[in-house]
């Protein structure tokens, strides 16, 4: 009895937790590509689902989920992407014209010039994703290559 009592009340605190999200979104410095404007990530709005993306423009896993993301992007539009990058300008502004990034208005490119990122998430290699609800709580977290349709059925979850 003791056993499915505590067991009840640890499903109740996971579906709360799930409900609510997890921790909020932390608080760093990008550079955006323009490679002068700093965006801290405490500045993004709430209100919409934001998508932090983990990416090496040179990775094929990350061009693989960029691509499957662009292609199934009128699901997604309601979704504020950030393509987190350590990796040089240069290398992100080829990036950025290869995929034709600047027709998205929900996509921003930016350089963690910090390597806050990786070392916070203790990021192995990318692609990495973060998802965080419209309250800028963490929903989910995908090490490695994710799909649009991972991302989509996440999204109707919250």
């Amino acid at each position: 009895m003791k056993k499915n009592c505590l067991f009840s009340i640890g499903i109740l605190l996971l579906f709360a937790s799930c409900m609510s999200g997890g921790p909020k979104l932390p608080s760093f410095d990008l550079l955006l590509i323009d490679s002068t404007t700093v965006l801290n990530t405490k500045d993004i709005p709430g209100g919409k689902p934001i998508i932090l993306v983990y990416y090496s423009p040179d990775c094929e896993h990350c061009q693989q989920e960029t691509e499957d993301i662009l292609k199934k992007m009128d699901s997604l539009k309601r979704v504020q992407f950030y393509f987190i990058t350590t990796d040089p300008f240069d290398r992100m502004k080829v990036f950025k014209q290869y995929y034709k990034l600047d027709k998205y208005n929900n996509i921003t490119l930016g350089r963690d010039y910090k390597s806050f990122f990786p070392r916070y998430y203790k990021v192995l290699a990318p692609p990495f994703s973060n998802v965080y609800n419209r309250h800028k709580r963490l929903v989910g977290t995908f090490a490695g290559q994710a799909t649009a349709g991972d991302f989509i059925r996440l999204l109707d979850k919250i």
